[in-house]
């Protein structure tokens, strides 16, 4: 009698043991951080992770080559703070490294975010960097440009605005070919 005791306390201590180390082992759902972009007459909207929970919106005017980003209080409804950037200048400046490329009379941007800390893909000194980049790319030279918001101090401050940093800048593919 003691024996069977013994055994089945050893077996239940056993099952235990499993089904501890099933719970552990087990695959565990991860947070998503979603990304959206969308398009329409020239003009793109996106978002993008900033940091700690907080969600860019970046506004690309493609005609003008103007990006805006803008961040919501935490307290307000309404956008604290707000960078710019004429990414023409950077388009224009990166494609003279191509001299091969002929340059588009009217570029044609498209955009998207994506997830991503600065600091370990080699940016230099990032300490002040948003975690996520934008990527620019204009469809009839094959050309991206990256971007990354800074972070300065606390963003629940009045309304501060600042550039956006272009970080680099590629050929990824022939483009459309259809210059205009």
């Amino acid at each position: 009698m003691k024996f069977a005791r013994s055994f089945a306390f050893s077996a239940l201590l056993i099952a235990g043991a499993f089904l501890a180390g099933y719970a552990l082992h087990r695959p565990v759902p991860l947070g998503i951080m979603a990304t959206a972009s969308s398009e329409s007459s020239g003009a793109v909207l996106s978002t993008g992770y900033f940091n700690n929970g907080v969600e860019a919106l970046y506004y690309l005017d493609s005609q003008s080559g103007r990006l805006s980003a803008a961040l919501m209080a935490r307290s307000d409804p309404d956008f604290i703070k707000t960078y710019t950037r004429n990414i023409k200048t950077d388009f224009f400046e990166s494609l003279r490294l191509y001299p091969n490329v002929p340059v588009p009379q009217r570029p044609n941007f498209i955009m998207v975010s994506g997830e991503s800390d600065a600091r370990k893909v080699g940016a230099g000194e990032t300490g002040n960097l948003a975690k996520s980049f934008v990527y620019v790319a204009e469809t009839q030279t094959g050309m991206v440009l990256v971007y990354i918001l800074p972070q300065e101090g606390d963003r629940d401050l009045p309304v501060d605005r600042g550039e956006i940093v272009f970080l680099t800048s590629a050929r990824l593919n022939q483009g459309t070919g259809e210059l205009k």
